[in-house]
Order: C-alpha cells, then structure tokens, then sequence
C-alpha cells in the first residue's frame, strides 16, 4: 500500500512539474511572440526592449499575466471549454499575427522563413489566448447564472413612455449644437438624387424619400435648413423609441434591475449612439428597425413566446423596413431566417409558420421597393462594382503588385475592367478607388467571363487575393494598432452639406456640449480615450459576437447561439463590402444589451454557481 501511494506521489509530482515546466516555457514564447508583433509597430525607427525578453518591463508584467491565466486554465478540467477556449485563443491569435503583417509589411506571405515564423508566432501567442478566452466564457457563464434571478419587481407600459423621454432628452442637447443635424457619408448624394428629381436604386428609397420629404417641406417655406431638421427629429424619435422598447422588454422579462438601468443607460449616454441619432446616414434607422427585428426573433427563439398578430405584424414590418433601409440587409434575412429553420429544433408545423413569415417579409419589402420605384420612376442600378467590389479589389492588387508578372494578354483584359492608373494607385483598405472607375457595362455584358478571368488570376496569385481580402476587412477583426486607414473614422463635419444646391446651414443654439464633442470627434480625441476609444471600433463588438457564438457552441445552447445567426449573416456581407466603417456594423453595436440577455435567459446546460466559482 506504502508503495503504491509512494508511485502515486510521486506520479502527481512529476505531473506537476512537467505543467509549470510548460507554463514557464508558453509563458515566455507568448512574451517573444508578443514583441515580435510589437517590433512590427517600429519598422521604420528603433523602439528600446522592443523584441528582447525581459528588457523591458511590458515583457515582466505579459510574462506574469500570461502564468496567471495558464495556471488557472491547468486548473480546470472541463472538455468543452478547453476545446472553446482553444477555438477563440487561435482565432485572436491569427487575427493579430496577419492583421499586424498586413497592415505594418502589406506582405504576408513574402517567404516561407517568414510564413513558418508567422505559424510559430500564432502558436505562442494562442496558447495564453486559450486561457483568456476562458476566462471570457466564465464571465459569461456568471452573466448566465445571475440572470436565472428573475427580479421582483411590476412593470406598465408608463416605463416605455418614460424611458423613450429620458433617452430622446439625452440626444437633444447635441441636436441643438449641432443643429440641423450631421449631413455626411450619402447622404448629399441622396439629396441632390431629390433636387434633382432623379432617382437610382443604389440608395434605399425609403430613406431618400423621407429625407427628401424634409427638405422638400424646408424649401417650400424658404429654409431648407428648418424643413431637414424635422428628418433628424423623426430620427432620434425612432432610434429613442426602439431604445426604449429594448429596455422595456428587459423589464417585461423580470431581467435583474441593475442590468435593465445599465442598458438604459448606456442607450442615454452612451456618446455613440447620440453622435448617430443627429447623422442622417441610413444606418442609424437601419439598425433602430434591426434591433426592433432582432427583438422578435429572440422572443421567438428564447422565450418560445406565443405571438399575437400584432406581434407578428411587428415582426414582418419590421423585417421588411430592416430590408427597405439597407440593400444587403435582404441577403442576411433571408440566409440568417433559413439558416434558423434548419437548424432550430421545432416541430413541422412551427417550421411551416416561420417560412411563411420570411416569405411575408420579403414579399412586402419586394412590393413596397417595387411601387417606389415606379413611382418615382427611379433608375434600377445594377451596380456590378458595388456588389463584386472585393473582386475588383483582388484583382486590382495582382495588378498594381505584380502586374510585371501578368502575361500581356491578361493584363490587356485586366485593363478592360479597370482604369490602369487606378488599378496602379491600388489602397489596400479601400475599393472605392478601384470600383468607382471599373467598367460596369463591361461587367454586366460579360459576367461569366469575368468570373472565369477572376478564378484564373486567382489560380496564378492566390496570395494576393487572400492579401486583399485581409487588408480590404481588417478593420473589422484586428484588436491592435491599426492606424486610421484600417477602418474608417466617425465622421463629423463643420460643414454640413459639400454640395451647393442644397443650401444648408449650422446654426448652433446650445454651446455647452460642444466642450466634449468638439475634441472627441472633430479632433478625434475618441480615438485615443482608454476604454471608451475602444468601444468606438468596429473590431470590440464583432469580437463580442464571435465569443458569443463560441459560448453558445460550448455550453449547448442552441437557440441563444441561433438568435445571432441573422448579426453573423449581415456581418458576412459587410466582408464583401468596399471597406470596413463603423457606421456599417453600427447594427451589431444597439444589440449588445440584447446579446447580454440573450446570455442571462439561455437554460441549456446550466451550470451551478458552486461550478462556475470553482472554476
């Protein structure tokens, strides 16, 4: 007995070192790792410590908190979590190593000395990730356990109405600064389609025309500047009235007090959101009708709530207006709604009843576009360089980086699609210089034989086509430094309108706000602040997806993990999309308090408090 206990010590002992051993030596390959992609950061000059362990003291304080997380993880012994933890440590790992090489050297796969270096240092980086990304799902599994504490508390519809006021009132100051409102983006494209009288489909309709109604109305009383601004008031209205409605329904749900007054209050204050609801982009109402959408779906799918039919023709109107405000939106409904009803666990007949509801969606947003568009007589655009923009942009860098090794006949036909000296002036973040200038008559005679030249040039130089898609999207999954070209800035312009015949001006009739706006956006200030600068990027909230969906998959829980299928879908178009800009995802940001209830009310594989705290 003596010496069996004596081999089981002594077992448990060498286990033991063999574990530190392999944190000490994870430890210091993540620290190596980490300053090889710093010393990226300093190509062009010399940063002391920079990629020599242990001289400086980022070096120390990554080394300590890198064995703090791996001893935690050794720790455990749940399967599924490891496995999770491995999925989201590489995916974050990879997303620095390439997005660092592509935006620092634009050049990933220069070698294979460099390529094998580049899968050495995702390896060390990954394994500590693994253990942060843990570390994440713990806390989600908390969020889990606290919101299986179903609060005490009576709710009337008066808590709509007073919240819808509260957030409205937080927006207003802005408004009265800023006053008529942020004119940027498309918005004067859209405007001079409306002085002109002439419409295109590029643009949603339905936000030109009630855009376009405000304006109409400001000219026929001689103040074009008055009659907008009745555009931005209806949408802060919107946007507040959506808010509230998200907040209300957490209440409704007996969702824990604090978490309701904490989504209440970061829909308020929030600078975002008050920055957008004055911008008279189409995101904004957009993602005021997304959640809105999103909202049904979760009660559909969480709460298995049976539906009045006021409560289904909220979900198909506002489905149809998600699809009406945005031209890609129709793909990631429709994709995201099939996806759903292949994957949920109902019955046939339930199945059955959700195709009918994806058809009355599409059937209404169909018709509705449609009598817009005869109504207006509006040209139908069928913008081949806006949708295939991405592979414009592949082939635009074959040819402006390698186009010494293209044979003359290809590069003859590359040069049917695309304007040499554009092509040649290639921007690795940006297709509009690509796309604005291709030949999109060419495109739609030949499309076949565009996709045929497209998939040759990528059989020739699949590097760079994975390049361009890299730089093209990183924007919207690198976590570090990544220089103001990678994703676009908020923009916030002095001068409202850059174009003439819409004659309108800032009048400014409340200072006081202009103290914390003028530097956080103009000045880009926001950009440099802790914590919140990071919120303003577009890579926080698709990482907040991605971990959510890892989660859902690691703790069994279906139908939470559903409820982003339609967010993942839209995301995936935005990847084919010219260019990554926050106000594109400004979508994915307003559901944030719904993925967080989404965390709380998920009931699969429920774990006990006593388990999460061991862990």
């Amino acid at each position: 007995m003596n010496d069996a206990g004596d081999l089981t010590t002594k077992y448990e002992q060498k286990k033991f070192y063999i574990k530190r051993t392999f944190m000490y030596v994870c430890g210091i390959c993540f620290v190596l790792s980490l300053n090889h992609i710093i010393s990226l950061f300093q190509l062009h000059g010399e940063a002391d410590g920079v990629g020599k362990f242990g001289y400086n003291i980022w070096s120390l304080l990554g080394f300590i908190i890198a064995l703090w997380l791996l001893n935690r993880m050794f720790h455990r012994t749940d399967k599924r979590l490891h496995c999770a933890g491995a999925a989201g440590g590489f995916l974050m790992a990879a997303a620095i190593v390439y997005g660092a090489y592509a935006h620092f050297v634009n050049d990933i796969f220069q070698s294979v000395q460099v390529v094998c270096l580049q899968f050495a240092v995702t390896a060390g980086l990954a394994v500590v990730l693994a253990a942060a990304s843990e570390e994440v799902f713990l806390q989600f599994d908390r969020l889990n356990q606290y919101g299986q504490r179903k609060g005490e508390y009576k709710v009337t519809k008066r808590y709509f109405f007073v919240m819808l006021l509260f957030i409205f009132a937080a927006y207003l100051p802005i408004f009265l600064w800023f006053w008529p409102g942020n004119f940027v983006y498309d918005v004067p494209f859209q405007l001079e389609d409306v002085v002109l009288n002439q419409f295109n489909t590029h643009h949603p309709l339905l936000h030109t025309i009630i855009m376009g109604a405000a304006y109409k109305f400001g000219v026929s009383i001689g103040d074009a500047s008055t009659g907008i601004q009745l555009y931005i008031l209806l949408q802060m209205l919107i946007l507040s009235a959506v808010f509230a409605y998200c907040a209300y329904y957490l209440y409704k749900r007996a969702v824990p007090k604090a978490y309701c007054r904490c989504a209440l209050l970061w829909f308020a204050l929030f600078p975002m959101h008050a920055m957008f609801s004055i911008t008279a982009t189409k995101d904004v109402m957009f993602a005021a009708f997304f959640l809105w959408f999103m909202i049904f779906v979760v009660r559909l799918l969480l709460d298995k709530e049976q539906f009045r039919w006021y409560s289904y023709a909220g979900l198909i109107i506002s489905g149809a207006l998600c699809c009406l405000m945005r031209n890609n939106a129709v793909y990631a409904v429709v994709a995201g709604a099939v996806l759903i009803l292949l994957l949920v666990k109902r019955n046939h007949k339930q199945k059955l009843y959700g195709a009918g509801l994806l058809a009355a969606v599409y059937i209404l947003a169909s018709l509705v576009n449609t009598g817009f568009i005869t109504a207006l007589k509006a040209q139908t655009v069928d913008r081949y360089t806006e949708t295939y923009c991405m592979m414009l942009q592949c082939l635009a860098r074959v040819g402006a980086y390698r186009g010494d090794e293209v044979s003359e006949t290809d590069y003859a036909e590359l040069c049917m699609y695309m304007v040499e000296e554009d092509m040649k002036s290639y921007q690795p973040y940006l297709a509009d210089n690509v796309k604005f200038s291709a030949n999109e008559q060419l495109m739609k005679e030949n499309f076949w034989n565009f996709l045929i030249f497209f998939v040759k040039m990528g059989l020739k130089f699949p590097d760079e086509y994975i390049e361009a898609w890299i730089t093209n999207t990183m924007g919207y999954w690198y976590p570090l430094d990544r220089g103001k070209y990678v994703c676009g800035n908020i923009e916030f312009y002095h001068k409202l309108i850059y174009r003439d015949c819409e004659q309108i001006e800032k009048r400014e009739y409340f200072s006081l706000p202009g103290i914390i706006y003028e530097p956080f956006y103009f000045r880009g200030k926001y950009d440099i602040t802790p914590v919140l600068g990071y919120l303003h990027r577009n890579d926080f909230w698709i990482w907040l997806l991605t971990y959510f969906l890892l989660w859902c998959i690691c703790r069994k829980k279906r139908d939470a993990g559903l409820a982003a299928v339609i967010p993942l879908m839209y995301l995936a178009t935005c990847y084919l999309g010219p260019l990554a800009w926050l106000r594109y995802i400004y979508c994915l940001v307003v559901i944030a308090p719904l993925i967080g209830y989404a965390i709380m009310r998920a009931s699969a594989a429920n774990m006990t408090e006593n388990q999460i705290n061991k862990k």
